[in-house]
Parts: structure tokens; sequence; C-alpha cells
């Protein structure tokens, strides 16, 4: 869980420093809510909702955008010992995230947190504090769109 968790943070804000950074915060502040007593339904949605939280607060305060540098979480995402095979997967890491990032922000977290971090819609609809058929659908339009930005040659971008 502290994986994913990491991985969605540094996808987010680039620098690992302050991705552990917002993962430790939220799982003392997890720790906090346990402590006081405070019912926690759902620890995993409970957990990316205060990373999300805790990511736009990183933003406001830089009041700037940066971009991931895919060298720097390729090994967080490939494990394999076959060269080859990771030259080839992270060159499709690559372009899969250079295609998400073309995203409006709100689609780019929802793909995250759906077919990355493998969240189901509810919990999705509950850390965006959307309801869970909307969350639906702008997965389905941002998935068409990834699929419409994919088939565009790649010089034409």
């Amino acid at each position: 869980m502290a994986d994913a968790l990491y991985r969605f943070a540094l996808f987010r804000v680039s620098n690992r420093d302050i991705a552990w950074d917002i993962t430790q915060e939220c799982f003392l502040k997890l720790l906090e809510y346990q402590t006081l007593g405070k019912p926690v339904h759902n620890e995993r949605a409970l957990l990316y909702a205060m990373a999300r939280n805790a990511i736009i607060d990183h933003w406001r305060q830089r009041e700037r955008r940066q971009t991931v540098d895919i060298e720097k979480i390729a090994f967080t995402i490939a494990d394999g010992n076959d060269l080859h095979e990771q030259v080839v997967f992270t060159n499709e890491v690559a372009l899969t995230l250079n295609l998400v990032r073309q995203l409006p922000d709100r689609q780019q977290e929802i793909i995250l947190l759906r077919y990355v971090n493998d969240l189901p819609f509810a919990d999705i609809a509950t850390i965006t504090g959307k309801n869970i058929i909307a969350v639906r659908v702008e997965a389905h339009r941002a998935i068409k769109k990834l699929k419409a930005l994919h088939a565009v040659p790649h010089g034409s971008r």
C-alpha cells in the first residue's frame, strides 16, 4: 500500500523526497485517526484522499507545475532482469505517461488512481468527492481520448 501511495504522489509532484514526505504524512495521519478512535471505514480511500489533499497543498505553495522524469520513476515500475524487455517496457511507460500528461488534470488523476493504483471506482469517487457515475464517465472519456491520442502519428503531436 505504501509503494502505491508513494508512486501516486511521485507522479503528481515529480520529486522523490516530497513524495516520500507526503506518503509518510498520510500514514501518520491515519495512525492519528486510529489512535483518537475516529472511525475509518476505508483506509485505502482515506489515505489516497489525504495524499490528494497534500499534493494540492504542495502545488498551492509552489505555484508552478512540474513533469515527471520517467527515468526517475522507472525503477519503481519495472522489476525484470531482461535488459531488452526493460527498455521496451520503459519506452511503453514513457509513451503512456506522455499521453496521460496530455489529459486534463482531473482525468489524469482518475486514470492514475484507477489503472496505476488499481482502486475501485467507489474509492475514487470518495477520494475526489464526485459521485461514482461521474467518475466512471470521466474515466471512459479519458480512455477514449488516450486511444485517440495514441492513434495520432508521433510526429504530429
